[in-house]
C-alpha cells in the first residue's frame, strides 16, 4: 500500500460572487493526489449565490454550504471557516479566484519534504477574461526556495508588503491553529499579519510554479481604497505583528524602523504623483502621513523639492532649481 493521501480543507467565502463561485469550487474539487473538502460561506449575498452554493453541495458530498442571515464581514467569515477545518492543510480561496491544476499536491509535496515549512505560496496570474487561462500542470516547475521567518521579514519590510500571493497560500493546519485567528481590527491587511504570525512558527516555501489565477474585475475587494489607505493598513499589520513577534526587542524595533521608512517613502512618491495630477488635498494628507511615521523623510532633497513646487508652483520651482544647480556646478576655466 502507498502512503496515506494528504487532506486539504478549502474555505471559500462568498459575497455576491455567485456567477464566479462554481469556477473557484471546481478548481479545488478537480485537484489530484489530495483529499479535499470545500466549505462555501455565503455572507448574506443578495445575488444568486445561495442557489449556486446549494447546487454545488447537492452534486458533490465533499462540498458543504452555509449561509449567513446577516452580513458578518469577511474577517469573521474567515474565522468561522477556520473552526470547521479538520484536514492536514488549509486553504482560503476567494470566490473570484481559481487554483491551477496540480497546485495543492505540489505544495503538499514541499511541506512533506520539509516538515518545518508551515506555509507555501507560489506565483499567480491575473486575468480578466470570462474564463481563466489554460495551464499544463506538467510543464510547471517543481523548484522552490525556502526562507526563514527573519528572511521573510527582511524582504517584506524592504518591500513594504510580503511577497506572498493570497490565492496561492497553503498552510499547515496545526501551524494555523497555533498562530490563531484573523484579526477583526485589520480588515484590509489581516492576511499580511496572519501570514507573518504563521511563519513565526516555522519556515516558508516560495514555489516557482503558477499556483493560482487571480481574477481582476470591477468589484474586487481591493477597489475603493486609495494607495495611501492601503499603505497605512499594511503598516498597521506590520506594527501589530512586530509588537508581538517572538524576536528580541532590539530586532523588532529595527524592523519597525525599516517598515516605517519604506512606507514613508512609498507614501511620499504617491504624494508627488498626486501633486502632478492636481490633487492638492490628498497630496497634503499623504505628506502629513509620511512625515508622521518617519520624520527623516522631511530631510531629503526630494521632500524639499516637492515643498518648493507646492509653495511656488512647478514652473517657478523648476526655474529656481535650475539656478541652484548652475551655482553648484564648477566654473569653466579658460586655459
Amino acid at each position: 500500500m502507498g502512503a496515506p493521501i494528504s487532506s486539504v480543507d478549502a474555505i471559500v467565502p462568498c459575497h455576491n460572487y455567485g456567477h464566479l463561485l462554481a469556477d473557484a469550487v471546481q478548481s479545488v474539487l478537480s485537484q489530484d493526489d489530495v483529499a479535499v473538502r470545500v466549505l462555501i460561506l455565503d455572507d448574506a449575498s443578495t445575488d444568486g449565490t445561495p442557489e449556486v452554493a446549494a447546487q454545488l453541495a447537492r452534486t458533490d458530498p465533499r462540498v458543504e454550504s452555509r449561509r449567513h442571515s446577516v452580513n458578518r464581514g469577511h474577517i469573521r467569515t474567515y474565522n468561522e471557516g477556520l473552526e470547521w477545518v479538520q484536514a492536514d492543510y488549509v486553504l482560503l480561496l476567494s470566490a473570484d479566484d481559481v487554483l491551477t491544476p496540480g497546485s495543492l499536491a505540489r505544495a503538499v509535496r514541499v511541506m512533506q519534504a520539509h516538515p518545518d515549512v508551515v506555509l507555501t505560496y507560489g506565483r499567480d496570474i491575473a486575468f480578466s477574461a470570462p474564463q481563466p487561462p489554460s495551464l499544463d500542470a506538467r510543464r510547471e516547475p517543481e523548484s522552490y526556495r525556502i526562507y526563514s521567518y527573519r528572511e521573510l521579514l527582511d524582504t517584506a519590510c524592504r518591500l513594504g508588503h510580503t511577497p506572498i500571493q493570497a490565492p496561492t497560500v497553503l498552510v499547515k493546519t496545526d501551524a494555523h491553529r497555533a498562530a490563531g485567528e484573523y484579526r477583526v481590527e485589520l480588515p484590509h491587511s489581516g492576511d499580511t499579519e496572519i501570514w507573518l504570525r504563521i511563519v513565526s512558527h516555522g519556515r516558508v516555501a516560495a514555489l516557482d510554479a503558477v499556483q493560482a489565477f487571480r481574477r481582476m474585475h470591477a468589484t474586487n475587494m481591493s477597489h475603493g481604497y486609495s494607495p495611501r489607505q492601503r499603505l497605512e493598513e499594511q503598516l498597521r499589520a506590520f506594527e501589530t505583528h512586530l509588537g508581538e513577534s517572538p524576536l528580541p526587542p532590539p530586532e523588532r524595533e529595527q524592523y519597525v524602523r525599516t517598515i516605517r521608512r519604506t512606507t514613508a517613502e512609498a507614501v511620499f512618491w504617491h504624494a508627488a504623483r498626486l501633486f502632478d495630477a492636481g490633487d492638492r488635498a490628498e497630496c497634503a494628507a499623504s505628506l502629513a502621513f509620511a512625515a508622521s511615521i518617519d520624520t527623516g523623510i522631511t530631510r531629503t532633497r526630494a521632500w524639499s523639492r516637492l515643498q518648493w513646487k507646492r509653495r511656488f508652483g512647478p514652473v517657478v520651482a523648476g526655474f529656481f532649481e535650475r539656478v541652484l544647480r548652475r551655482m553648484r556646478e564648477p566654473a569653466m576655466v579658460n586655459l
